[in-house]
């Protein structure tokens, strides 16, 4: 058990500066390995990546704040463009959520493991960001459907929706470290209403570990936030003084590994 909370911690330190630091939301990391761990200690494959998204989701919720707070210092956040996506953003996560609750376990792994996959592979091999348009669009029909898609897709993989709008918000044109600092705020907004989604669906489930609301389990989600909320600050402080190049493609090689563990573990063996 010493050693199960030692990796759940060391999670939390790599995934809140990578989550500060990238804006790829933390999920990213948090969830292969809570589903991992808790495979390991023999919960149901049926329940233990709901458990692993929805516990994400519950991290993220602390740790965005964290992110938001530093950015927010370094004036990397533009609350316009928040603005025009929040609805579209909480909307998306809620339909999400709930999307993920009729879905089974492993489909939900193979959504993550597609999701995952595009991820690594627009971090690997993208040299520079598409760009679309000089600015977001006029249109707030077009701003609604793809905020809505943001929260959508990030909340169903349990993710802070950083991998999504980062490289959406460069493809109009805004500078990288806004659009970092502005997916912090994003983070926040996918991951509270999507955790109570996935706290009311789980509810009264059968086969969840103690300290279970629903699908989020508050131990787990404890654990990891206690080194998140640091590294989270300490990402976004560095996140201008460091080669982000270099990290990506560090990151998107190991999205891989986890893409192809996760299909080897739930699909192979």
């Amino acid at each position: 058990m010493t050693i199960i909370v030692f990796i759940f911690l060391l999670t939390g330190l790599a995934s809140g500066f990578v989550a500060g630091l990238l804006g790829v939301g933390g999920g990213i990391i948090i969830v292969p390995v809570t589903y991992f761990i808790l495979l390991q200690l023999g919960y149901a494959s049926e329940v233990v990546m709901h458990l692993a998204v929805a516990s994400s989701l519950g991290v993220i919720c602390f740790t965005s704040i964290s992110s938001i707070r530093s950015h927010l210092k370094l004036k990397n956040t533009n609350l316009n463009i928040v603005k025009k996506w929040a609805f579209g953003i909480v909307l998306g996560s809620i339909l999400g959520a709930l999307s993920a609750s009729f879905i089974s376990g492993e489909n939900l792994v193979l959504i993550f493991v597609i999701l995952a996959f595009l991820i690594s592979m627009n971090m690997l091999f993208q040299q520079k960001p598409l760009i679309l348009n000089t600015d977001l669009p006029s249109s707030k029909m077009i701003n609604f459907s793809i905020s809505s898609l943001i929260g959508f897709f990030s909340a169903i993989i349990g993710i802070g929706g950083g991998s999504f709008s980062v490289p959406t918000l460069t493809m109009f044109s805004k500078k990288i470290h806004e659009a970092v600092g502005t997916s912090a705020v994003f983070g926040f907004l996918i991951a509270f209403p999507g955790a109570i989604i996935f706290a009311i669906t789980g509810f009264g489930k059968e086969g969840l570990p103690l300290y279970s609301v629903g699908y989020i389990n508050l131990l787990i989600v404890f654990i990891i936030s206690i080194t998140s909320v640091f590294t989270a600050g300490y990402g976004a402080k560095v996140s201008t003084n460091i080669d982000k190049i270099l990290l990506r493609k560090i990151f998107a090689i190991f999205l891989l590994l986890t893409c192809a563990s996760l299909i080897i573990e739930h699909f192979i063996i």
